[in-house]
């Protein structure tokens, strides 16, 4: 004779097996899992603890005192952005893709565009190589969880793969932004941070030119990273800062920690022999070492001129208020 189940045995396992999975559930419920929400970093040019823009100089510079400077175009890449805990543990977080950013599998960057080109010391009367453009851009945006951010740390330039891979596919036109900009000429590389100035002195006026990048980067003519997947000199300047919270704090650029320690004096070319022929007020630094007014910037920046190698704790340019 089979064994039969009755209905009211039935119901009996459904209500056991319900009070069951009830006590499990109790038990171990899962935390909710937190989702990612949108971060902006924030960025900022200062004298010290003042902001500074086009319309503002700053005296005092020079070894006499006598110089005074008013920006006229600062710009840099950001790349390699990573963010921690307080416990040292990093923070997943992602990029937008827009104007300022662009995303590849080969690396991805924003640029930083802290001067426009249409006031003060940015308009193109304002220096003698003025390449200055109207938009402007003082944010990285993306999206993490900015509630468990308590530090930051960036390089500033393009990176090595990104770089090759941008100049190999694309022409000086069809170059995405925002890397269709900053380069020193088309293929031969980029130009990590770029700040030119009008310069103000005692003995008459001038142009300062700071334009740190990679260099090394390809033979003479040859495009760049074609036949290497780094250039000699890398020359990216590493940021690290603590004690950071995503929803007030600002990375500050301090331009006169740039210019400290200048002479403010640089060679009088003749137009058309290129011979030197006297000297006055400027600032010099195509990131050569033959240029003397680059070791001083470099150094403030963390970057060794004998090797193109950054160490972002010696970086003192870059802050945060």
């Amino acid at each position: 004779m089979k064994n039969r189940v009755t209905l009211p045995q039935v119901l009996y396992v459904f209500a056991a097996s319900g009070l069951l999975l009830a006590g499990c559930g109790s038990d171990d419920a899962a935390e909710p899992t937190a989702s990612k929400s949108a971060f902006a970093l924030s960025f900022a040019a200062v004298d010290g603890e003042q902001p500074v823009g086009c319309n503002d100089a700053m005296s005092g510079l020079g070894s006499s005192g006598d110089v005074s400077v008013g920006v006229s175009d600062l710009r840099f890449y950001v790349s390699n952005i990573r963010f921690y805990t307080a416990e040292g543990d990093p923070v997943e977080m992602e990029l937008d893709e827009n104007d300022f950013q662009y995303v590849s599998d080969a690396g991805s960057v924003a640029l930083i565009d802290l001067t426009g080109n249409s006031e003060g010391t940015c308009t193109s009367s304002s220096v003698a190589f003025a390449e200055g453009t109207a938009r402007t851009n003082s944010v990285i945006t993306g999206m993490t969880f900015p509630e468990k951010v308590s530090s930051v740390v960036f390089d500033v330039g393009v990176p090595q793969r990104l770089m090759k891979e941008v100049i190999a596919v694309n022409t000086e036109e069809s170059a995405p932004s925002p890397l269709n900009e900053m380069y020193w000429n088309w293929a031969s590389g980029y130009r990590h941070f770029v700040l030119n100035a009008a310069v103000e002195a005692s003995d008459g006026s001038g142009d300062a030119y700071v334009h740190v990048g990679s260099r090394d980067c390809g033979p003479m003519g040859g495009m760049a990273l074609e036949d290497r997947d780094s250039c000699g000199f890398v020359n990216t300047p590493g940021v690290g800062l603590g004690d950071f919270d995503l929803d007030s704090s600002v990375v500050t650029i301090d331009v006169r920690k740039v210019f400290d320690g200048q002479d403010f004096r640089v060679p009088i070319l003749d137009s058309e022999t290129k011979e030197v022929i006297g000297e006055g007020p400027g600032v010099a630094c195509h990131s050569m070492p033959s240029q003397t007014d680059c070791a001083p910037i470099f150094g403030k920046l963390g970057v060794s001129m004998e090797t193109g190698v950054a160490d972002a704790k010696l970086n003192t340019v870059f802050g945060m208020k």
